[in-house]
């Protein structure tokens, strides 16, 4: 799923961005939605009880272009069913209910949204695990940096 989040306010500061904590948090959020509980926050190898949810970034790069800040991660979502016939058919229901929950826009704060558009479902009946995974493109405008500051204008080396 790529999601594109575009900022354009003049007077935010580098404090008041969004970063991939907002989009962890907006998701973790949704998660709680759908399944009616937070995703765990222990890793996966301490071991966990199921069922239960991991919300994790895979992939995070940020550049700069132009005036403008550009952030991209992919994000998963991790869903682990009971091993028995009834945590399969639990999987199947978590796809339709995240399919339909991912139709929507997934606020960011109280003014950003982010807006599904391609997501990617992988059911693994062997391990009772349903990935859900989507891109995240966040686009902002630089904060302007700070001009009052005198600059040095001449660099004197010394030489002892």
């Amino acid at each position: 799923m790529q999601i594109d989040l575009w900022m354009n306010s003049w007077t935010r500061g580098w404090a008041d961005m969004n970063t991939m904590i907002n989009v962890i948090r907006a998701v973790s959020g949704l998660v709680e939605q759908v399944f009616g509980a937070p995703p765990t926050t222990k890793d996966i190898t301490e071991g966990f009880n199921r069922p239960c949810t991991y919300v994790q970034p895979t992939l995070m790069q940020t550049s700069l272009e132009g005036g403008l800040r550009h952030d991209s991660y992919s994000i998963e979502i991790i869903r682990f069913g009971p091993r028995t016939r009834d945590g399969w058919l639990g999987l199947l229901e978590a796809q339709a209910s995240l399919a339909e929950t991912l139709e929507n826009p997934i606020p960011i704060g109280s003014t950003f949204f982010l807006y599904p558009e391609e997501v990617d479902f992988d059911l693994r009946r062997n391990e009772m695990t349903l990935i859900t995974s989507f891109d995240v493109d966040i686009f902002q405008i630089r904060p302007e940096t700070d001009v009052t500051k005198e600059f040095m204008e001449e660099l004197t080396i010394r030489k002892d």
